[in-house]
């Protein structure tokens, strides 16, 4: 019976990478270690050197200019507006939605609703947003990750793997393997 479970397991697995797209097949060997998880802002005129530099996402991304654009689909003035508003980066904004939904406004077989599928008790009573409006979704997916970097100290593994599996699940250390893999797709999207 345990063999049969590993090989289950093992051919789950084997599947995951087979169907996953291909950045996340590019990006297993090693994730990229500079991804700009927070818009920051460059300070002209100002000569401190005790002040380090402040990443802008201008380089990070190999993607060229808007290519987040395409990933964000319909959503991408929405994904600008959300990242205005909370300081997350546009094209985590849009990996996130590209990841969870294709940029289409679905509800998961959990139940969970919109582009950046919020599961609508977290959507009401926790970031006060309605699920179903697709601007409202994505500005609370936004703030909801943000809360997430902030819980887990800017750790973006952490906190995408947080954002799908449950903050719970992930501050206990039981992160079950498609967290993982829903981490890695997005890292790889957005670096």
């Amino acid at each position: 019976m345990k063999k049969l479970f590993v090989a289950a397991v093992t051919a789950g697995i084997s599947f995951l990478f087979i169907i996953a797209p291909q950045p996340l097949q590019r990006s297993i060997s090693g994730l990229p270690a500079n991804i700009s998880l927070l818009k920051t802002t460059a300070t002209s005129g100002s000569s401190n050197s005790n002040t380090p530099a402040q990443p802008t996402d201008v380089n990070v991304n190999p993607l060229s200019g808007r290519a987040w654009q395409k990933l964000a689909g319909i959503y991408s003035k929405d994904v600008l507006y959300a990242s205005n508003q909370t300081g997350v980066s546009r094209k985590l904004l849009a990996a996130v939605i590209h990841v969870e939904s294709r940029a289409s406004n679905v509800v998961s077989y959990a139940g969970a609703v919109g582009p950046m599928q919020l599961m609508p008790s977290t959507a009401w009573r926790i970031l006060h947003v309605d699920p179903w409006k697709p601007r409202q979704n994505i500005v609370g997916g936004a703030r909801y990750l943000r809360r997430l970097l902030s819980i887990f100290h800017g750790h973006l593994r952490l906190a995408l793997e947080a954002y799908n599996a449950g903050p719970t699940t992930v501050a206990q250390g039981v992160i079950p393997i498609p967290a993982k893999v829903y981490a890695r797709q997005v890292m790889a999207l957005a670096a």
